[in-house]
């Protein structure tokens, strides 16, 4: 099995994508104390601070072609979606 980076670093195309999701909520599940943000609230915020500081820490993505909204609502239909 892949790492979570390695993983990640892979992602091209939807199913993958869904796949790192679930990997990452089974990390979270099963080795939480290896996480530095275990709330819902450090998570989303530490997750806003590094979209603030990208142009120190990722190169290799363009940001300005990112579907922000499309990404918005997979984040808002997490706090609702049965």
């Amino acid at each position: 099995m892949q790492n979570l980076v390695e993983q990640m670093n892979s992602i091209s195309n939807i199913d993958d994508f869904l796949n790192f999701v679930l990997a990452l909520a089974q990390d979270a599940k099963e080795n939480p104390k290896e996480w530095a943000n275990t709330t819902i609230w450090d998570y989303l915020g530490q997750m806003a601070s590094y979209l603030d500081d990208l142009s120190v820490f990722d190169d290799d993505t363009d940001w300005e072609r990112v579907d922000y909204k499309a990404f918005a609502k997979l984040l808002y239909m997490g706090k609702i979606y049965e």
